[in-house]
């Protein structure tokens, strides 16, 4: 387990620790994905607890002994984002875009033009789709890992799913989107006879 703490001053600081840690797809240990402006006022701490198995979530608290500055994090954040940006996509669309880039017995440009439509209906984006198939480094591509959860079928009929609450234990949501998600190898780790694996679909 690993743990990052923030100190911060003003709600606008706040604001702008959660907004970095929720586009890296964490969620306070309650499962939310909101400010919570009125947990601000005397607690001027954010903690991000990461667990190994790629589990992250977010608490505060008033006080604490090991801490890094607004300031520091920040600067941390613009050093990060000067990394190469990875886009994940599905095994098929990762072939594609190698074929594209290769452009076997024709130009760059005739295979880009040759596959405009495969390329448009990428999510990514046109414009870093073809600075990757250029060369730029900034920008890379990887297959996306399957992801999976636990479910079961409770005493009313209703599927719920295992989640891992604020203290690290066992425990379930009829959310899905509050399960605990990840590679089928750590998923079966998890498993019991009264859980179900079941892949995650997009």
């Amino acid at each position: 387990m690993a743990e990052t703490v923030v100190h911060v001053m003003t709600l606008e600081q706040w604001k702008s620790v959660l907004d970095v840690w929720f586009k890296q797809g964490c969620k306070w240990n309650s499962g939310d994905t909101e400010y919570s402006e009125h947990l601000f006022l005397g607690n001027k701490y954010l903690f991000l607890v990461s667990y190994k198995n790629d589990w992250n979530y977010i608490y505060c608290a008033d006080e604490v002994g090991t801490s890094i500055e607004y300031s520091d994090f920040m600067a941390q954040q613009k050093e990060d984002n000067k990394m190469a940006t990875v886009y994940e996509v599905s095994q098929s669309v990762f072939d594609e875009l190698q074929r594209i880039k290769a452009h076997e017995g024709t130009s760059l440009i005739g295979a880009i033009t040759f596959n405009a439509q495969l390329i448009k209906s990428i999510e990514v984006g046109n414009k870093a789709i073809l600075r990757y198939l250029a060369g730029d480094p900034a920008i890379e591509f990887k297959v996306e890992e399957l992801l999976y959860r636990l479910c079961r079928v409770d005493n009313d009929g209703d599927t719920v799913y295992m989640m891992i609450n604020a203290w690290g234990t066992p425990s379930f949501s009829s959310n899905e989107d509050s399960a605990f998600t990840a590679p089928l190898e750590e998923i079966k780790k998890w498993q019991t006879p009264a859980w179900e694996i079941e892949k995650v679909e997009d």
